[in-house]
């Protein structure tokens, strides 16, 4: 049993244990109204050996003698000459009940024309979320996990992108983001993360199951699931009534999907992909182009010398094709091993995926990246 097999069978048992077993509510699903905000902010990074931005980068130098003047240092008129600058983007995402003072990630990226931002170090830079408040600050050095080599005998040696960096607790919450009116009333809701009308009314049903009251939860819509906090709360705080809420667990309906990524030959099928009767023929032709050099002798007597010319030619190979019939009960493993005798790669997978959803015979969505 080769990779593919092996992968796709563990795939399946991953996806029906996972059937079985249930899935807790807080895997799948969040509080609504408790998401992530998005912050923002605009910077500059220093430090940077001689690969910052370059002097037509306008809005950098107009940075720095902006930031220079309210230090108290006047600059003046094109005179500044720097290469250890480069301006940056500052992106991150504040989670739901950040206290003031607590410590975030950031994510810092080039706006100019720097070709490194390895070993610079971010200054000062306030960060807001889309209403343009200031939620926090962010400074402290970079890592970009790569490198960027370059002289003047022009050899580059590159490793990963630097133009990028994080910077792990870069962030301080210098103001609390306010939820309105979140715990107030006697309704809560709790979103799906992927909707399905099948989870929502299943979610629905765990829950009020668990509390041996009808009526409690109920799907609004794919979503959506709307609790009566007060009739299923008791004493419990609003708290304790999440916390037990998001622990349930309830079977998940999910749909049938074969994730297919081209430039890597990667191939993803759930356990619930099924395939109707057909036959498949795999076989192919490959041609080859090969050089065969031919030595030329000059005339003799003659002033001429010796000459190697190219002389192409094509090879071609044609593989004997086989059909192997798929019944019409065939799951993700089924088809693993009946691809793995034929022989195939993963990219000769992509294509006969292709053909049997052309063909109808494949009853799952066939998603290509």
């Amino acid at each position: 049993m080769n990779k593919f097999v092996k992968i796709a069978c563990a795939v399946m048992a991953v996806a029906v244990a996972a059937s079985a077993q249930g899935i807790r509510i807080k895997d799948v699903a969040s509080v609504s109204g408790l998401e992530d905000v998005q912050l923002f902010g605009y910077g500059l990074v220093v430090g940077l050996a001689g690969t910052g931005d370059r002097s037509q980068t306008i809005f950098t130098e107009q940075t720095i003698v902006n930031m220079l003047k309210n230090m108290g240092v006047e600059l003046p008129e094109r005179q500044l000459r720097t290469r250890n600058v480069a301006a940056v983007m500052v992106t991150g995402q504040l989670a739901p009940f950040k206290r003031k003072g607590t410590k975030f990630d950031i994510t810092v990226n080039s706006m100019g024309d720097a070709t490194s931002l390895e070993g610079g170090t971010l200054i000062m830079t306030p960060i807001q979320g889309p209403d343009g408040n200031i939620y926090a600050s962010a400074q402290g050095p970079l890592a970009t996990g790569g490198y960027d080599l370059r002289d003047r005998g022009f050899t580059h040696i590159k490793k990963n992108h630097v133009l990028v960096g994080r910077i792990p607790g870069g962030a301080i919450v210098q103001k609390e983001y306010q939820f309105n009116n979140l715990f107030d009333g006697d309704n809560m809701s709790l979103s799906l993360h992927s909707p399905d009308f099948t989870s929502a009314v299943s979610m629905a049903q765990a829950i009020n199951a668990q509390y041996g009251v009808p009526g409690i939860a109920k799907a609004l819509d794919a979503a959506t699931v709307e609790i009566d906090m007060a009739r299923a709360g008791g004493t419990a705080s609003p708290m304790e009534f999440i916390s037990r809420v998001e622990n349930m667990t309830f079977e998940v309906a999910s749909q049938a999907k074969v994730v297919i990524n081209e430039r890597t030959g990667t191939i993803v099928a759930g356990g619930t992909v099924r395939i109707s009767q057909v036959a498949v023929t795999h076989g192919g032709v490959k041609v080859e182009v090969v050089n065969l050099p031919e030595v030329i002798q000059p005339r003799p007597f003659t002033l001429g010398t010796t000459e190697v010319v190219p002389n192409p030619a094509m090879i071609v190979e044609e593989k004997d094709a086989e059909m192997v019939v798929l019944d019409e009960t065939t799951t993700v493993s089924d088809l693993a091993q009946a691809l793995n005798s034929l022989g195939v790669t993963p990219r000769d997978v992509i294509a006969i995926l292709q053909a049997i959803k052309e063909a109808g015979a494949l009853h799952a969505q066939l998603v290509i990246l």
